[in-house]
């Protein structure tokens, strides 16, 4: 997939555009130091820390593979 070049995206727009369910983003956010802050009541999502993030994440994951 071709990177985004938004800088932030709203929550919404966000699991539409990378197809990732709402409750899965919340809970990365609770318990993954995911990239998102709220503010008036949205939540919004640093769409280049995400990819910085996602990045990590799959190291991790594959680390003891």
């Amino acid at each position: 997939m071709e990177e985004c070049k938004i800088q932030q995206m709203q929550l919404r727009q966000f699991k539409e555009y990378f197809g990732i369910d709402e409750q899965t983003v919340k809970r990365w956010i609770h318990k993954k130091a995911f990239p998102a802050y709220k503010q008036g009541g949205k939540w919004y999502v640093d769409i280049p820390a995400y990819y910085k993030w996602r990045e990590q994440e799959h190291m991790n994951s594959y680390k003891y593979a």
